[in-house]
């Protein structure tokens, strides 16, 4: 039994999220790739957002263009007219696409609305207030979509910083899993303290009954966990009663969630 407050209102439980859309069957983080998730029983997207040297939030993950573009340049440090030229979908494995631009944020939530609901991953490595959370926050409320976005990210400071705008109006979460790339005192989620979100967002393998119970329970955190491919896996984390998982593969992951629905 839960004894917390869901992800949002009114929303199914447990959420499925493509993991930068439907990124198997399309280039990753572009509007093709989230345009496979709005189908019946993909509930949302999770997406990675950078802002860029002249202020617009981008959708990309990495801080460097050349694995998506084979352009060799970091976002922070690039215009959007020199962003917008590239191809984000050059490096794509799977069947050909016209090129596709690295798609605004302001571009996802006019293409998809309120059909969605979004995971937006803040991609910042700085500690100090670079502007991105207060931009987040302004595009969220500019299209109304609050009951339909957590924002989220492996830095805590920057989901402090959005907090500061949003409060509790939009559920916020700390990104974690053990991993070279993450500070070893953020590794198990001690970023909440210093974010004061109430969503954390764990690799699910480090999701075990007696720490889900501990975290879910008696601390009131809801809980989405990312990135679920395998279905008995999937199953074992809905039994545990994860309020959303994040995958790669929504198209076959959305028949396990519907058992549960």
């Amino acid at each position: 039994m839960k004894h917390h407050m869901p992800l949002f209102p009114n929303a199914p439980s447990p959420l499925l999220f493509g993991h930068r859309g439907s990124p198997r069957l399309a280039p990753e983080n572009t509007l093709p790739s989230f345009e496979l998730c709005r189908a019946p029983g993909i509930d949302g997207i999770e997406l990675d957002v950078h802002l860029c040297a002249t202020g617009e939030l981008v959708v990309t993950h990495d801080e460097n263009t050349l694995r998506v573009s084979g352009y060799d340049g970091i976002v922070e440090q690039m215009s959007y007219d020199q962003i917008r030229e590239l191809d984000a979908g050059a490096n794509f494995s799977g069947r050909a696409y016209q090129p596709l631009r690295m798609p605004l944020l302001s571009e996802v939530f006019e293409s998809f609305g309120t059909d969605l609901y979004y995971d937006i991953e803040l991609k910042t490595d700085r500690y100090r207030d670079t502007g991105l959370a207060a931009a987040v926050y302004r595009m969220i409320k500019h299209h109304g979509i609050e009951q339909h976005a957590v924002v989220s990210s492996f830095n805590p400071f920057p989901v402090r910083y959005f907090r500061r705008h949003a409060g509790d109006s939009i559920p916020a979460a700390v990104i974690y899993c053990v991993c070279d790339e993450q500070p070893k005192f953020l590794q198990r989620g001690f970023g909440r303290h210093l974010a004061g979100c109430r969503v954390l967002k764990p690799e699910h393998i480090q999701i075990t009954s007696e720490r889900f119970s501990h975290d879910s329970g008696k601390r009131g955190y809801a809980v989405l966990t990312w990135t679920v491919d395998d279905a008995d896996e999937a199953v074992r984390l809905c039994d545990l009663g994860v309020d959303g998982l994040i995958t790669n593969e929504p198209g076959i992951m959305k028949d396990v969630i519907a058992a549960y629905r």
